[in-house]
């Protein structure tokens, strides 16, 4: 497990972000980011972040916090593969790393040890339909592969741990949860909401995720379709970098005449974003596969009601702080939705529910489970009633 450091000392640690495209990976880079942003500035751990060139301009605090290592080469999925097994492999070595923290699901097949690995889920082998051919074969054997070398793995909810226990059974290695750190106090921002299309004057949903098959918006369609018909008003905004379904989706709303009520903004700055989040009727996220789902725990910080399917890790995360609505019901989403619209009641009593939760969710303090684990891989670590990675194990 890698050789023992002397209690109180400083361990280094490489965590291996090559995967994480600025705005492009969604909610992966979200939890990356808030977790490593959460570990005090006193923690005994220095960590080296292995990056691609823009991390440092997309993510300016945590440069300043911690060296960076860019890769030299970075374009494209497959030459990123290989500076994995090349360029990171001798990068670790060189530094002589007490932990290297692979936190985008995969363990290059050469690098140094000990390795943790975060799992954000398991949807390549789960439902491979959604991925290409090439991207499909190396997640089947890189998946395994990486649970199996790994000397710990995160996971970021309890669904996906029980999944990662199921189809890859990890025998002896430990599997723990970390999700990502709730920070309550953006519940009390009053962020401005910026120059936003469309006419916001009319209620709206909002659905804060990019258009991938499984995030499933064409259900929201149809049931924006229903409220159309039956006279309710209502509209639908998305966000989120772009995505393979846009054009199917814009296609898709224009047949069901509801073109004029579908607003797709695409990414946006985080001021526009807490303004939106503000004056949604509701958050709607009826995807039907998420290892955790954090624009609920967003939506429910700032109170605004949430909307979710129930599937996946979301009924986890949302626990009694939202409504759950199978993914595939059109008439079960154009029910909760036109509720929500017409009920300022209702809005009241679901916004002070999500808070509540997210008072639960912030219960734990991930990052210290993180460093505790870092310490724990490297040989330093304490399996007592002190360790809260220990606790959070026996709570399991």
């Amino acid at each position: 497990m890698g050789e023992a450091n002397a209690a109180g000392s400083v361990i280094s640690v490489g965590v291996n972000l090559l995967w994480l495209r600025p705005g492009r990976v969604g909610g992966s880079e979200d939890y990356a980011v808030r977790l490593l942003s959460a570990i005090a500035p006193d923690a005994p751990v220095r960590l080296t972040l292995f990056v691609l060139p823009g991390f440092a301009k997309a993510h300016p605090a945590l440069a300043e916090r911690h060296e960076l290592s860019v890769v030299p080469q970075g374009r494209g999925r497959a030459l990123r593969v290989v500076m994995e097994h090349t360029w990171l492999a001798r990068q670790c070595r060189r530094r002589g790393l007490s932990v290297v923290h692979h936190l985008g699901g995969t363990v290059p097949w050469v690098g140094a040890r000990p390795v943790v690995v975060t799992v954000h889920d398991i949807q390549p082998l789960d439902h491979p339909e959604h991925f290409g051919p090439i991207k499909r074969r190396y997640l089947r054997r890189a998946l395994p592969w990486s649970v199996g070398k790994a000397d710990a793995v995160i996971t970021v909810s309890e669904f996906c741990r029980r999944r990662v226990i199921e189809r890859l059974d990890p025998a002896d290695t430990p599997v723990v949860v970390m999700s990502a750190p709730v920070d309550l106090s953006s519940g009390h921002a009053e962020g401005p909401l910026g120059a936003v299309e469309p006419d916001l004057d009319h209620p709206f949903v909002l659905y804060p995720a990019v258009a991938y098959p499984h995030k499933n918006h064409e259900v929201l369609l149809r049931a924006l379709a229903r409220l159309a018909h039956d006279g309710v008003d209502v509209e639908v905004v998305a966000t989120g970098a772009p995505g393979p379904q846009d054009t199917a989706l814009d296609r898709l709303a224009t047949e069901l005449g509801v073109g004029p009520r579908w607003h797709r903004l695409g990414r946006l700055p985080r001021s526009v974003l807490d303004g939106l989040y503000r004056q949604a009727a509701a958050v709607v996220f009826p995807s039907r596969y998420e290892g955790y789902g954090l624009p609920v725990v967003e939506a429910m910080v700032r109170g605004c009601p949430v909307v979710a399917a129930d599937a996946g890790a979301l009924p986890e995360v949302v626990g009694s702080g939202g409504r759950l609505v199978d993914p595939d019901d059109q008439a079960g989403w154009a029910e909760a939705i036109g509720a929500l619209v017409g009920d300022a009641d209702a809005r009241r009593e679901w916004s002070e529910a999500g808070r509540n939760r997210v008072g639960e969710l912030a219960g734990g303090d991930p990052a210290e489970e993180l460093v505790a684990l870092y310490q724990r891989v490297a040989g330093g670590g304490d399996r007592g009633d002190g360790d809260p990675v220990a606790r959070r194990e026996a709570r399991s």
